[in-house]
């Protein structure tokens, strides 16, 4: 059963690729694309996380603010 990606806390310093890519509406693959350039990446055995933390610093650098 998939989870609703809606009920997400913003203030989480990690999440999923999908939880990344709910948050700035992108998908999967183009997410962890853009989380590798960032160097927001972390991985747990087999699971993938990505840092929001990092990731936002990136996105705003990317916007200009």
């Amino acid at each position: 059963m998939k989870k609703r990606l809606e009920n997400i806390k913003t203030e989480t310093k990690t999440g999923t690729l999908e939880c990344a890519g709910a948050r700035y509406g992108f998908g999967r693959n183009k997410m962890r694309a853009i989380a590798e350039d960032a160097g927001a990446i972390i991985k747990i055995g087999k699971s993938v996380r990505v840092n929001f933390t990092i990731l936002d610093k990136f996105m705003d650098s990317l916007s200009g603010e």
